[in-house]
């Protein structure tokens, strides 16, 4: 069985991919792609490839590979390689010219996270209560879990 891979989305996180190498002012600091093939092991081509969407750089090995070298954590990568848009792409690109990452927010991850969150909250308008409820009952076990985990072991102490 093949899966369809959606070219859109690829096409995406390949812009944002760069975006995030271009940046001065990440981890990236302005890295030529060459610079980040080398730290990676990932090959020159296929980061070209991937960064203008011709190939997929969503694979986890890749994102494993690309993440801790452009400033990101994995996980927000992944997050981001999931839910990236065209659109998403294109209010993150540079408003002035001449200066490639003047208009790049500088944490951008987590603006197209907060861009989707909210998008997805709007369409909540009209759910049904029950769904609403069984919504927050989960995100209250998901603070509670991480209450938990930030708390030391009674061992540990």
């Amino acid at each position: 069985m093949r899966i369809r891979v959606d070219v859109e989305s690829a096409r995406a996180f390949g812009a944002y991919v760069r975006m995030l190498r271009e940046n001065a002012r990440g981890t990236g600091r302005g890295k030529t792609l060459r610079q980040l093939a080398r730290e990676t092991g990932i090959a020159p081509s296929v980061l070209s490839r991937g960064e203008r969407g011709l190939q997929d750089l969503r694979q986890p090995e890749y994102i494993a590979r690309l993440a801790p070298h452009l400033g990101v954590r994995p996980s927000v990568l992944r997050r981001v390689a999931l839910a990236i848009t065209g659109d998403d792409v294109e209010q993150l690109r540079p408003t002035r010219t001449g200066d490639e990452t003047a208009g790049l927010p500088a944490r951008s991850a987590s603006r197209v996270l907060w861009a989707k969150l909210h998008q997805e909250l709007e369409s909540l308008h009209s759910a049904p209560p029950e769904s609403l409820e069984a919504l927050l009952s989960y995100i209250e076990f998901l603070v509670a879990r991480g209450r938990t985990a930030a708390r030391p072991a009674e061992g540990n102490r």
